[in-house]
């Protein structure tokens, strides 16, 4: 009797496991796959960060130090500014994990712009961005272009391009234009036309502008400025690039300018004609002066300019430069004021002493952000702070965009992915303050 060979199969529950088996490993290798693909995704991030950070400061290198801006200066924000040091940056400005323009303010998963250029934020000039600027390390915040000891008043028809800041107050009427921010010990009240750009910021504790008799004696003491000779007329500083009159500096007439440097004005300075004359452009001079200074003429200046006392301007001028006054001051003249780095001598010079790189670009639902260590975590880590909230500007950085973190960029030139409860740990200013929060 030939032996019988049992058949052996499947049954229904093993081929049940099986599968199960196979889906669970599928499931594993997509998420694995998918986690890949994301790091991918953080790695090429990273790596615009990095490349935006070195076209930045390449861009320092030939602006004598200062960094790319938050705000309109006449040759663009940050965007533009940084575009001739990067041969592709409409790439390098676009995370992967928010590639889709979402046409104003951008969020988690999509870039910001472009926007509507007839709006009020038109001079975004259309670009398309997932990154934003930290505002502290531009020379609008970190530099102000305009300080005063005591109050500042706008009364005319100016334009300004840079940072105003006040111990005291700020008044701003007329017809007034402010590309920048306004920084004030006291109040801010601005009234009839009038635009400003960038954060009102009122009421700040222990707000210091730089000392103009302190500016004045180191470089008496150090370099040895000339007595102007002959009239004052005529400065010319082609024999001593520092001069110095001791006693005022008074005239209706024209003053001619020849060369560049520093002029030291022991006493005021009060001009109602042409400085310098007409015809001869912009004088490219540092006017540092213990006394007052009044501009009441024509006035065509790049360079610094610094009152002792109050300074005013109520005639047309054409300033770059920075203006300081220990005093207050007061303009209700018209022109266009544009915020250049101070010169060398002036303490400010370098900017801010920083004992650590600070974040340069991070990813970012907007153009740019000012955090504060005070902050609050936004209820919504995927939109982040949609309302552009001037006091409340983490909350720009702060979105989900790589797995409960974002990826920055620093002033060394570095970029690394942060942890969204370590923002608040980072060096984003002088004056912040660390503190730990929780981010669900």
């Amino acid at each position: 009797m030939k032996p019988q060979h049992r058949k052996y199969g499947f049954t229904l529950t093993e081929i049940i496991v099986v599968l199960t088996i196979l889906a669970v490993l599928a499931a594993i290798l997509l998420a694995v796959l998918s986690r890949v693909r994301e790091y991918a995704r953080i790695a090429t991030c990273l790596s615009n960060l990095h490349q935006l950070s070195l076209a930045a400061l390449s861009y320092a290198q030939h602006d004598r130090g200062a960094l790319p801006s938050d705000y309109q200066m006449p040759g663009g924000y940050w965007y533009k500014e940084i575009a001739p040091y990067d041969n592709n940056i409409a790439a390098n400005a676009i995370c992967p994990d928010a590639a889709t323009p979402s046409k104003g303010i951008g969020n988690a998963t999509a870039a910001w712009g472009p926007v509507n250029s007839a709006g009020p934020y038109g001079w975004l000039q259309g670009a398309t961005a997932s990154y934003g600027l930290n505002n502290f390390v531009n020379p609008g915040n970190s530099i102000p272009g305009i300080s005063s000891f005591a109050s500042v008043s706008l009364s005319g028809n100016q334009t300004f391009y840079g940072t105003i800041a006040s111990a005291a107050g700020i008044t701003g009427g007329g017809n007034l234009t402010v590309y920048g921010n306004l920084q004030a010990g006291g109040t801010i009240n601005t009234h009839g036309h009038v635009y400003i750009s960038g954060t009102q910021t009122p009421n700040l504790p222990s707000l210091q502008p730089p000392s103009v008799a302190t500016i004045y004696q180191n470089i008496e003491n150090t370099d040895h400025p000339l007595p102007v000779s002959g009239s004052t007329r005529v400065i010319n500083f082609n024999s001593n690039p520092y001069q110095i009159i001791n006693g005022d500096l008074s005239t209706s007439g024209q003053i001619q300018i020849i060369g560049s440097g520093t002029l030291l004005v022991s006493g005021n300075i009060d001009i109602s004609g042409w400085f310098p004359a007409n015809g001869l452009g912009t004088a490219n001079i540092n006017l540092v002066c213990l006394g007052n200074i009044n501009f009441s003429g024509q006035v065509n200046i790049n360079g610094g300019i610094y009152a002792g006392g109050g300074l005013s301007l109520s005639g047309r001028y054409n300033l770059s430069g920075v203006m300081v006054s220990d005093g207050a001051f007061d303009d209700s003249g018209r022109g266009t004021y544009v915020q250049r780095p101070p010169p060398s001598f002036d303490p400010r010079a370098g900017g801010r002493d920083l004992t650590e790189a600070q974040p340069l670009f991070g990813d970012c639902i907007w153009v740019d952000g000012s955090p504060a260590a005070t902050d609050a975590v936004p209820t919504n880590l995927s939109l982040g702070d949609q309302t552009l909230n001037a006091n409340d500007q983490m909350g720009r950085f702060c979105i989900d965009r790589h797995l409960g973190q974002i990826n920055v960029s620093f002033t060394d030139g570095s970029a690394h992915t942060v942890a969204l409860a370590q923002l608040w740990q980072l060096n984003w200013s002088g004056n912040f303050r660390a503190r730990n929060v929780v981010v669900p």
